[in-house]
């Protein structure tokens, strides 16, 4: 399995983190996969992702008030990952299970639509067996759709009914 590429921070014009972050300790055990709502479109090229991550970090900063984007890593529909908080901090993804597992959000809204095929192989066969090959994650981590840990409709009906196939759904 190849490692995807993943857009830094840098190049997708995030702001600092504000505060101190809190380190994981890797290996984790749990993946928790989302969808962004908003925006509800993929975003097909590098500038419309780096534009959507930068309205999401705006978002979670200053309307709800964290410290920093939620999400561990961000999938666009253009071919790459972005970094949230990435590998190293605790994100504000999944309410409760924070410490646990990265939060990975996919660009749109997949309630009646799935993302493109590209897209979920990026996650299901670049982005977790990398994972596991680096020690981020275990051999026997679990995945599951936010709407298992909280209140909420998210990855949304498509998403959801797709990722039960995936290695690692419970």
């Amino acid at each position: 399995a190849e490692c995807p590429a993943i857009m830094p921070r840098c190049l997708w014009g995030a702001r600092p983190y504000r505060g101190t972050p809190a380190p994981l300790q890797p290996p984790l055990g749990s993946v928790f996969l989302h969808h962004t709502l908003e925006p509800s479109r993929p975003c097909q090229t590098f500038g419309a992702c780096a534009r959507a991550m930068r309205e999401m970090q705006r978002f979670h900063q200053d309307t709800r008030g964290w410290d920093d984007i939620g999400y561990s890593f961000v999938v666009g529909s253009d071919g790459y990952l972005y970094e949230g908080r990435g590998w190293h901090w605790v994100g504000a993804h999944t309410k409760g299970y924070n410490t646990q597992g990265f939060g990975v959000g996919i660009v749109g809204d997949f309630t009646a639509t799935l993302p493109d095929p590209d897209t979920l192989a990026l996650v299901r066969d670049e982005l977790l067996p990398c994972a596991v090959r680096f020690g981020h994650i275990r051999p026997d981590f679990i995945l599951r759709g936010h709407r298992q840990l909280g209140h909420t409709d998210c990855p949304g009906n498509a998403l959801f009914e797709e990722i039960q196939s995936w290695p690692g759904f419970q």
